[in-house]
């Protein structure tokens, strides 16, 4: 899948059959995003490459690989392409009912806290290019939950600390939190 993930790594192939003027041409395949179809999903959002900001990407790895994902939710390690992820469902027909969003965040909470965020109170400032919760995305959010009629939550981790240079690794409270946010997830979307 590589470093940075978009959701054309995390499709699956349908064979279709192509129509024009009511006449079917060939099958074709075209590339389905993995949310399309679903009623949840859950974006892991966040740079692996530098520490704590990894943590939304860490939770979608240990769900995919720990928990029973129901059929009608999807998981996504969106790593550092949510942005496209979120246009695409913006502009798609088919929306999921429900988007959460994981993430590491600072709010001033105590390192490897949980919390969640109201979208209305998400920066509306960009301070980062790699940052989920700055704008554009920020704006995009409100357009799926205000216009696309989605529900939109957030699940955010206090970072202890996002280094100026790449360090992959997350710290060890943010580590912790992976687990918990996990379980949180599962109880709340996976049954």
């Amino acid at each position: 899948m590589g470093l940075f993930p978009s959701w054309q790594a995390c499709g699956r192939l349908r064979e279709e059959p192509l129509f024009v003027l009511g006449l079917e041409l060939q099958e074709v395949q075209r590339m389905v995003p993995d949310w399309e179809g679903k009623h949840t999903c859950i974006l892991g959002c966040g740079n692996i490459l530098f520490g704590d900001d990894g943590f939304g990407p860490a939770v979608a790895e240990y769900c995919q690989r720990h928990c029973t994902i129901p059929a009608d939710v999807c998981v996504v390690n969106a790593g550092t392409s949510v942005r496209n992820i979120l246009f695409d469902i913006l502009l798609s027909e088919e929306k999921p009912s429900r988007i959460v969003i994981v993430d590491a965040m600072d709010y001033g909470h105590e390192p490897g806290d949980l919390f969640n965020p109201e979208i209305d109170s998400l920066p509306a400032t960009k301070t980062d290019d790699f940052s989920m919760h700055q704008v554009p995305t920020s704006n995009l959010l409100r357009e799926l939950r205000d216009l696309g009629g989605v529900e939109v939550s957030v699940l955010a981790c206090q970072v202890a600390h996002i280094p100026e240079e790449v360090s992959p690794g997350l710290s060890p409270p943010v580590e912790k939190a992976v687990e918990r946010a996990a379980g949180l997830l599962s109880e709340a979307h996976f049954s």
